[in-house]
């Protein structure tokens, strides 16, 4: 990706160098220049440039290209504030749920479990229900290693 880069970069310079030397023997202005028309094509440059920048960061919301880099497809179950700030968080990996305890200053795997599915009427993260399911599965998880 450097090396694509170092080539757009140094066939930019020789086109500006060729351009230069192109436009180094002036020619005296037959009649008088109007900046109308230079200011007009400035503005156009300008919202063709615009319309770029905003039809790439398009293209890339809608395929989802900058979540699926790493090839690992991880997102956010849920989680509960235990604190100002600190959380229990729930992320899916693959198969496995990964129960976080996350603080400013670092983040420790608390447990691990095969994923499942949550029960009904869990919408938002932070309802008391998710709570009391998070407590019961890492109860249940207790007393299945203690067996």
């Amino acid at each position: 990706m450097r090396s694509l880069y170092t080539a757009l970069f140094l066939f930019a310079a020789a086109l500006s160098a060729a351009h230069a030397q192109v436009q180094s023997t002036p020619k005296p202005p037959a009649t008088p220049v109007s900046t109308t028309g230079y200011l007009l094509q400035g503005v156009f440059g300008l919202l063709v440039v615009l319309g770029l920048m905003w039809g790439a960061w398009w293209v890339v919301r809608r395929t989802g290209f900058n979540r699926t880099l790493s090839g690992v497809k991880m997102k956010v179950v849920g989680g509960i504030s235990i604190g100002n700030r600190e959380r229990i968080m729930v992320v899916e990996i693959g198969d496995h749920w990964l129960i976080l305890g996350v603080t400013p200053s670092q983040i420790n795997t608390l447990a691990t479990m095969p994923k499942q599915e949550l029960p009904e009427g869990v919408a938002d993260a932070n309802t008391p229900s998710f709570a009391l399911w998070l407590k019961k599965t890492m109860d249940r998880q207790k007393n299945d290693s203690k067996d």
